[in-house]
């Protein structure tokens, strides 16, 4: 059993890796409507490719430390047959399918596009438009997440 000291340090990192990454979610959206109405190929350019690297770079790690502490603390003082530990998993996994198969993909080709056609591509609106909507179901999930992981229900805490 982990020391009351260290998992109370090991659940103050993975509550911190859960606000870098649903706060900045939270955060990329609100721009993502602020740029999308703006109507400014060149600022929907350049979001794009913050969109990128907040993703690869801030995202992916935080998530991963996130789910890592988050393992070795239900291992720890859990059990994974717990319903809120099964539905955060499953949420999780769901937004690491779709981050993996779909965004990181999208936003490869999207990257590609406007480095091909410049910032006026033709097709670059439709496509930040299917990557905001998918985003938007993934920040609904880590929402979720948060509150599942907070009422942590059928657990009896």
């Amino acid at each position: 059993m982990i020391a009351a000291g260290v998992y109370e340090w090991l659940k103050a990192f993975h509550v911190l890796m859960a606000v870098v990454w649903v706060g900045g979610a939270i955060m990329l959206q609100v721009l993502a409507v602020r740029t999308m109405r703006a109507n400014d190929p060149k600022r929907l350019r350049m979001f794009a490719g913050e969109i990128e690297f907040v993703g690869t770079r801030i995202f992916m790690p935080a998530s991963l430390i996130l789910v890592i502490l988050g393992v070795v603390m239900v291992i720890d003082r859990w059990a994974f047959d717990q319903f809120w530990i099964i539905a955060a998993i499953g949420m999780f996994a769901f937004s690491f399918v779709s981050g993996a198969f779909y965004l990181g993909p999208q936003t490869a080709k999207l990257k590609k596009l406007y480095e091909t056609e410049g910032t006026d591509a033709a097709g670059a609106p439709v496509l930040i438009r299917k990557l905001f909507v998918v985003s938007r179901v993934e920040l609904v999930l880590l929402v979720l997440i948060v509150f599942d992981m907070v009422l942590k229900p059928g657990s009896g805490a």
